[in-house]
């Protein structure tokens, strides 16, 4: 049977075995520190909700990557004291949101092909959203909403009841 541990722990597996990723988290993202004790780039998983059906239950995720955004230093060139400047601007935004995507493009199709057969299936299209600096903490990435089933072969709870406890008769609980 899988279990919220089994769910999460495969989770952080698949981002952490990724090259791309140096730190895996569960924490709200704001919450998460910037002042140089957390290694970036960084996954960060939200489990939003569960939904639990006969013999399935779907988690509803959101599974961010982000790395830290950096201000370039405006470097003059040349004999003619120049400044250069390239398509990127003042930061290198567009390499963080080109790398956290591609890392996050990965971990979702490692979830899609499942190689360990763990019955882990994505079922919906991920919808995948970019960020900058939308928190106080100079954070940019990609943030994917996906639907994961599994299956919850439990056939019966551990609740014993028989039919006149279970309608409040006089032996019940």
């Amino acid at each position: 049977m899988q279990t919220y541990y089994s769910f999460v722990q495969f989770i952080n597996n698949v981002c952490s075995a990724h090259p791309s990723v140096t730190t895996f988290s569960m924490d709200d993202i704001r919450n998460i520190d910037t002042e140089k004790q957390t290694l970036f780039p960084l996954a960060n998983l939200i489990v939003n909700n569960v939904t639990v059906d006969y013999g399935l239950m779907t988690y509803n995720i959101t599974l961010m990557v982000m790395d830290r955004v950096e201000v370039i230093q405006e470097d003059s060139i040349g004999p003619l004291n120049v400044l250069d400047y390239n398509y990127r601007g003042q930061s290198n935004i567009v390499d963080v949101h080109n790398t956290c995507l591609l890392t996050l493009n990965d971990i979702i199709s490692y979830i899609y092909r499942n190689p360990q057969a763990l019955d882990y299936n994505v079922t919906t299209s991920a919808l995948v959203t970019p960020f900058e600096e939308r928190f106080s903490n100079l954070l940019a990435g990609w943030a994917a909403d996906i639907n994961i089933t599994v299956g919850n072969p439990q056939p019966m709870c551990v609740i014993s009841l028989d039919a006149n406890q279970a309608a409040g008769g006089e032996n019940a609980c």
